[in-house]
């Protein structure tokens, strides 16, 4: 594939994926530590679009309940200018839309028209606010561009979400249309999945072009598309997403269509490529309506040649074992041990989402001054329950665990301290495996203190008192990647 061509996917579908893959521990149920005990509500939508003179334009745009409780009384609202022609969601006022309830991890879809008068701005605004039981949660501002000009202006239509077994697959009901007042280019489509998931398109005219944390198929046509026509794929030769054999749940994973317009120049490249290739054609099929364009660059809202979708993939066991360690020196002398976790399988973990995380909890021995603490860990008891201001001087800290742990494979964190003279007592390592980890005898492990001329000291349990502290920041970390990558950043991948 070319840089220009990578460059353009990247640029359309990394950005979305990347809020995604932040926030797809959404699934996953409040089995044992819930991050925020809050509802967030914040609206997914394009700032920038564009409308050809004398035509309507419909906007798309999601509003995510990232929080961890259900949200009541949520109004979003829409302050327009004159001129406009704005039309908003069905079954909302010309200023709102109420919803009564937004579930914890719910995403809702809507969409609004704009018309802009040919009297209007050519560039005009409109303001975009979600609020929850009267207190603002977010808001967005959207200029609406009006061109004089001919462009190419390519959709696809909506995927549903999907529930999918490991091993399983589905066809992918893909549509395209040509909303613009010029005929695009010749058409490439590509299909982007998040690793657990496989695009299945093993056609003659596509290529394999994979991303870091992402797989994609690219598939070519020697077609073009006219203005108000669209192309649907035939029942023969469909495009499939598949679940991998040991994609681990309970989880969602992002996946993608994208349709972009090419040159002539990108489609002789990649016959030659494709030359010797065998096997059936994948084939647009004509759904309604009847030259060598700009590349794709040019799509006057290129936002929308991406249609998202989640595959629900249900639990899968995980064993999340418990490792410990012990300070073993002289008064005074500074130790340091590695503790965590190893993950038994059958299947890799889950990453961590916003609604949930897998942790270590480590309780350190009675008679141990830390003077270093990996970087990864906090003070607290849980990802909820963490004590930012304790420093060295906790007794319990907490460190996450963020991305899969394969099967078989360990995750450490090193903690450094000084065995003091005097009474000692042993603390604790304890891993949290979530709702994968259903054998609980192997979860939790000494972590020892002895002296050299000392014995082994017994365990004890852990602290009664819980401190409240400041888990929400984890949360907020991830909400910002979700503002950012609607911004649409550019991304560009070396190839």
């Amino acid at each position: 594939m070319t840089m220009r061509l990578r460059a353009l996917l990247s640029r359309l579908v990394l950005p979305p994926a990347a809020a995604a893959i932040a926030t797809a521990g959404l699934a996953l149920p409040a089995h044992a530590d819930s991050i925020a005990d809050f509802p967030m509500v914040l609206l997914n939508i394009t700032d920038t679009v564009t409308v050809i003179d004398g035509q309507s334009k419909t906007v798309k745009f999601d509003v995510l309940n990232l929080g961890s409780a259900d949200a009541g009384d949520v109004v979003i609202g829409f302050a327009s200018r004159a001129g406009l022609g704005f039309v908003p969601p069905a079954g909302c006022s010309a200023t709102a839309c109420e919803i009564e309830k937004l579930s914890a991890g719910e995403r809702r879809h809507l969409s609004f028209t704009v018309r802009p008068s040919a009297g209007a701005s050519l560039t005009s605004y409109l303001d975009v606010t979600a609020s929850v039981a009267g207190e603002e949660s977010d808001d967005m501002r959207v200029t609406v561009v009006r061109t004089t000009r001919a462009g190419v202006d390519l959709e696809t239509g909506d995927l549903p979400d999907l529930k999918l077994d490991r091993g399983q697959s589905a066809d992918l009901p893909v549509r395209v249309v040509n909303t613009g007042n010029a005929t695009s280019g010749r058409l490439a489509m590509a299909v982007i999945a998040e690793g657990g998931l496989e695009p299945l398109l093993a056609y003659r005219n596509c290529e394999r072009d994979d991303a870091p944390e992402l797989s994609a198929v690219i598939c070519v046509f020697d077609q073009t598309l006219a203005p108000g026509a669209s192309y649907t794929l035939p029942a023969a030769t469909p495009a499939k997403i598949e679940v991998g054999a040991d994609t681990p749940g309970p989880a969602d994973y992002y996946a993608s269509v994208v349709a972009v317009g090419l040159t002539d120049d990108y489609l002789k490249a990649f016959s030659k490529r494709a030359a010797s290739a065998r096997g059936a054609e994948l084939e647009l099929t004509p759904a309604a309506g009847a030259g060598d364009d700009e590349f794709a660059d040019d799509d006057l809202n290129p936002d929308d040649n991406v249609s998202e979708f989640m595959v629900a993939v249900g639990r899968s066991d995980a064993d999340s074992k418990a490792i410990g360690a012990t300070f073993r020196g002289a008064p005074g002398e500074s130790v340091t041990v590695r503790v965590g976790t190893q993950n038994l399988g059958p299947t890799a973990t889950v990453r961590a989402g916003l609604k949930w995380m897998g942790y270590v909890h480590v309780n350190v021995p009675a008679g141990v001054e830390l003077t270093e603490v990996d970087e990864w860990c906090l003070p607290g008891t849980s990802p909820s329950r963490l004590d930012l201001d304790a420093g060295l001087d906790s007794a319990d800290w907490v460190c996450p665990l963020l991305d899969q742990l394969p099967n078989g494979e360990k995750r450490l964190f090193s903690f450094s301290g000084m065995v003091r003279d005097g009474a000692h007592q042993a603390g604790f390592v304890r891993v949290d495996g979530g709702a994968q980890d259903t054998v609980h005898g192997n979860d939790k492990a000494t972590l020892d203190v002895v002296a050299d001329a000392g014995e082994s000291l017994p365990i004890t349990g852990p602290s009664a008192g819980l401190i409240a502290g400041g888990g929400a920041a984890l949360l907020v970390a991830g909400a910002l990647a979700l503002r950012m990558a609607r911004r649409r950043p550019i991304v560009t991948v070396a190839g």
